[in-house]
């Protein structure tokens, strides 16, 4: 088992939940999914299995990683690598909880 599944569950969950409720249905949308989140490939995995016999089995889904980058109070600022999911980001400079600027989101855009 990844070590994501757990967590990723609850924004497969979610993001059923968004991409059902768009109106009129699309017919592709991408999902920016934020490292914190998880991992892109596996929870685009998830998502497919989870949507089989729901209204947005059929729509055209693509599944886009967006990288961690944070800002701390020690003036480091930059992309940080997230090897399994967290709540919260330490500076690898001096290990303070940083302000995470992006790599947390969970955003549709319909394509068309």
């Amino acid at each position: 088992m990844h070590l994501f599944n757990m967590h990723e569950i609850s924004s497969v969950n979610e993001a059923i939940r968004r991409i059902a409720s768009l109106r009129p249905s699309p017919k592709k949308i991408v999902i920016h999914l934020g490292e914190m989140r998880g991992d892109a490939k596996t929870f685009e995995e998830m998502l497919k299995e989870h949507s089989r016999g729901t209204d947005i089995e059929n729509i055209d889904i693509t599944v886009k990683s967006v990288p961690v980058d944070i800002s701390c109070k020690c003036g480091f600022s930059g992309h940080v690598p997230i090897l399994e999911h967290v709540h919260f980001v330490r500076c690898p400079e001096c290990g303070s909880i940083a302000d995470v600027l992006k790599g947390n989101e969970l955003d549709i855009e319909v394509i068309e």
